[in-house]
């Protein structure tokens, strides 16, 4: 294999029996709702596989790179042999990278699992731990946007930025800053909504207006995330919003007036606004009093 734009043309397609194809652990596709199977099982029992698994063929035996929920599927309808690509005398890391690319191609990847596997290519393409590339991606980002021509940065940050223009055209994709932007805070959802998205059961936009909410509302409408809409999700958060603005408000006056009556500040004060803050002072007083019960601790002088 050499690199992502040139993928290796398998060497072998046939019939392989299910039992002898292993499932990797680390699959860019995690996630496999019961009705997606089942539905994927009644047409392969009507028609059969259409598109091929892929396997790498090792002295050990075959490793599943792409087609799990094909596999699954096969088992439920009681297939004993399923087609596949078969490769041979790959590298792990050019099997990773195989597999992100091949379940890219599916239509039906969730936006988790979609980010997932772009990074995975982006990690062996760039040779960069997947955990460092979130924080690269946006520096990179914020590169492009303040200087287009790249004429302020390193020549290696301007290679790895060159490469990354060439990966996303190959990929089809928008470009690699709208992934950035768009794709790459899914992986950011608290695990709740992250899970739902990956699943199938949450809306990718709908997430996004959820994470906003208080996390005991963002529970509650979760919950019923399936009859709403995205504008709906919006003014139910804004509605509870607005319930607390006044406390919140009162809270900040509150604060500013503690600055502003600081020792140096309250000796500039005129006699006669001594005397009017002290007569707002003493109403304040009297209506905390009356509406708390709380006894006032000393009279105002």
């Amino acid at each position: 294999m050499a690199g992502f734009t040139s993928p290796p043309i398998p060497d072998v397609q046939t019939d392989l029996a299910i039992d002898a194809i292993r499932p990797r652990a680390q699959q860019p596709r995690r996630s496999f709702t019961p009705e997606s199977l089942a539905r994927l099982t009644d047409s392969i029992r009507a028609h059969g596989i259409l598109q091929p698994l892929s396997v790498h063929q090792t002295t050990a035996g075959y490793d599943l790179i792409s087609g799990e929920r094909r596999l699954r599927a096969a088992r439920a309808a009681n297939l004993t042999t399923v087609p596949v690509k078969v490769f041979s005398d790959l590298t792990e890391r050019q099997v990773q990278q195989l597999s992100a690319v091949e379940n890219l191609q599916r239509e039906d990847l969730n936006p988790v699992d979609e980010a997932d596997a772009v990074l995975d290519i982006l990690s062996v393409e760039l040779d960069l731990p997947k955990d460092q590339l979130t924080p690269r991606l946006e520096r990179w980002k914020s590169m492009r946007m303040r200087d287009p021509a790249l004429a302020r940065v390193s020549e290696d940050e301007r290679q790895a930025i060159a490469q990354l223009d060439t990966l996303f055209r190959s990929l089809s994709r928008a470009e690699w800053t709208s992934f950035v932007s768009n794709r790459l805070p899914v992986l950011r959802l608290p695990t709740p909504l992250l899970e739902a998205v990956r699943e199938g059961r949450l809306d990718y936009t709908k997430a996004v207006a959820l994470k906003r909410a208080p996390e005991g509302l963002r529970e509650a409408l979760l919950a019923e995330s399936g009859a709403l809409s995205v504008q709906q999700i919006r003014q139910r958060i804004q509605e509870v919003s607005r319930v607390g603005t006044p406390h919140e408000e009162l809270t900040h006056a509150l604060d500013n007036f503690r600055h502003l009556t600081a020792k140096d500040q309250l000796a500039k004060l005129t006699p006669e606004a001594r005397g009017e803050l002290l007569s707002l002072l003493q109403q304040a007083t009297a209506i905390m009093s009356e509406r708390t019960n709380a006894p006032s601790r000393k009279r105002l002088r």
